[in-house]
């Protein structure tokens, strides 16, 4: 029979898997927009339960004590247009064009976008992207998109249209208009910028809930 793992022995690997989300966070910023894939990984391994997988999160017991760092704007039901942005914001540089970013700590948020950290369950499973089609989108549906379907630990043989929507074809709809009048799409992959914003969200949640991990 198994032996059973000690606290000490998970928390060496939960320390471990917040240096990889570290690492990847980095390599994204660097400009390494795949990275999000592998960050997709650690977030789940880091906090997603299903009857065969257990998180580390909820085999260290924790998972219930923390309130989760929440940057997501909500869906206004009276907005008439009909996509959401959630965990990206839209960026205009001159010379540079548009793009989807993250905003991370660098960049100062709306006061509708500042919350009380939430607890797991609603953090993890509250919408809030929609897509110019009416797709909605939960960190969860990011995470575990990336992870299970799009190539971070397993590639599905059909396309997901949705996500072929958000990623690659500028899924919000939002343009900017450029020099000549052209309404020019905004450049980034949605998902893949939300994938990083939740990571960021993660590591002020763990850094926030040190005591828990000693």
């Amino acid at each position: 029979m198994a032996e059973q793992r000690d606290r000490a022995g998970l928390i060496e690997l939960l320390e471990e898997n917040v240096s990889f989300v570290k690492a990847s966070a980095a390599s994204f910023d660097a400009g390494c927009e795949a990275e999000a894939k592998r960050l997709a990984v650690t977030l789940r391994v880091l906090m997603h339960d299903t009857s065969n997988s257990h998180s580390l999160l909820k085999q260290l017991g924790v998972k219930g004590q923390m309130a989760f760092t929440d940057t997501a704007s909500r869906i206004d039901p009276n907005n008439l247009i009909p996509a959401a942005p959630g965990l990206v914001i839209m960026r205009l540089a001159a010379g540079v064009g548009a793009s989807y970013v993250a905003p991370l700590d660098e960049i100062p948020l709306p006061p509708s976008r500042i919350h009380p950290p939430a607890p797991f369950d609603a953090w993890w499973n509250d919408e809030h992207t929609r897509d110019s089609d009416g797709t909605l989108w939960s960190r969860r549906k990011f995470v575990l998109t990336m992870a299970n379907k799009e190539g971070g630990a397993h590639v599905d043989p059909k396309l997901n249209a949705a996500y072929e929507s958000l990623a690659k074809h500028n899924g919000l709809g939002f343009t900017s208009n450029a020099a000549g009048g052209a309404h020019l799409p905004f450049d980034g992959n949605i998902a893949a910028v939300s994938v990083r914003q939740i990571a960021h969200e993660f590591l002020k949640t763990h850094e926030a809930h040190a005591h828990l991990f000693v």
